[in-house]
């Protein structure tokens, strides 16, 4: 049935992190299908066309900020008027639509009579609700005006999946939709013996405020424990300035180095605040590295406490602190860690969302 439909993939943008990630397995899935995005990265077009060169890579007009490197200074203004360009997509021509959306309303594209959108929620745009957001726009100016476009446009959809079950009390709460959860693919390798561990601690993150790094390099920085922080992003240059000589930045990074780094590191620190599910503790778990979780958003959902790693439940050094010392006081099994990993991986996915096509679409 699949392959006679004529399908669209709709993401709010392409530009790494976990949902470009769950944008490549959907794209796996439906290799000859067009891809709609307000702006993609170079590196990442590279990679679609690369890996699938049958897709069609359709943008916005705000693509030519991404071409002027300019993105970042201009959020706010993007934030503000890229529902104009979901209300005025023409996808009369699919049958199947597949949106990505975590917070510029992919979701409220429009289809054509007897066509069906299944839409994939990271989350709702976090500036709009009472989530954890670092944009002073939502502090400005009223959005009242946007609230409601949002909510409108999440009527649209046919049926609404999201990746924990924390998105899905946000789309209760937001949009009174009933969602189905299905986790987000994380690539799982075979279960490696070997157990050569280092004395570092790592953070494998963007580096923006809601990621918390802060506290990883200041908790490192004043006991003057080996930290490896790997990543880029605005805080760049925050982080750097305030972090001592115990920790490391790794900022260029390829993923097979990312890897290695996050394989032989004594523990992941993640002091993420509300995240929305977070891939990151899970690609750790598969390596055999253990978890130091804030307990917040998506976390309190992959990471078992005493069993893949430690939560704590302040954002502070001092309640880090004591997870740390939990933490070396246990003993870590890495198939168990293995195990646990394992429940999200790829495979699992794509068998639901098919799941999912067959019986509504």
């Amino acid at each position: 049935m699949l392959k006679s439909q004529k399908i669209a993939l709709v993401s709010d943008t392409v530009s790494g992190g976990g949902a470009e990630k769950v944008l490549m397995i959907f794209l796996s899935m439906f290799p000859e299908s067009d891809l709609y995005t307000l702006y993609i990265y170079p590196e990442a077009r590279k990679r679609i066309s690369k890996q699938f060169p049958k897709v069609k890579i359709r943008t916005s007009l705000f693509q030519f900020l991404i071409k002027k490197n300019k993105v970042s200074k201009y959020i706010s203004i993007i934030k503000l008027f890229s529902w104009i360009y979901w209300e005025c997509l023409d996808l009369r021509k699919y049958n199947l639509i597949i949106s990505s959306s975590h917070s510029y309303m992919a979701k409220n594209v429009k289809k054509g009579i007897g066509a069906k959108h299944l839409s994939y929620i990271h989350t709702p745009p976090r500036f709009l609700y009472d989530e954890y957001c670092e944009i002073s726009l939502a502090k400005k100016i009223p959005l009242g005006w946007l609230k409601w476009i949002d909510k409108n446009g999440s009527k649209r959809p046919d049926k609404i999946i999201v990746n924990s079950e924390n998105v899905r009390r946000r789309v209760k709460k937001y949009y009174d939709r009933i969602a189905q959860v299905i986790y987000p693919p994380v690539k799982i390798g075979p279960n490696n013996k070997e157990n050569f561990k280092k004395e570092y601690y790592i953070c494998l993150s963007r580096l923006v405020k809601q990621k918390g790094i802060d506290l990883a390099v200041d908790y490192c920085t004043k006991y003057k424990l080996p930290l490896y922080v790997v990543g880029d992003g605005d805080e760049y240059y925050f982080l750097k300035k305030r972090a001592g000589k115990s920790v490391r930045f790794f900022r260029k990074c390829n993923d097979k180095k990312k890897m290695q780094l996050l394989t032989q590191a004594k523990a992941l620190i993640y002091p993420s605040i509300e995240e929305d599910f977070g891939i990151v503790p899970v690609e750790a778990m598969s390596v055999g590295t253990p978890v130091i979780g804030f307990a917040s958003g998506g976390v309190k959902e992959t990471v078992e406490d005493g069993i893949t790693g430690v939560l704590f439940y302040k954002h502070s050094i001092r309640s880090l602190e004591k997870a740390v010392k939990k933490f070396n006081s246990l003993n870590w099994d890495r198939n168990i860690l293995w195990q646990k990993a394992n429940k999200f991986n790829e495979k699992v996915f794509v068998k639901k969302i098919r799941e999912i096509i067959k019986l509504n679409f």
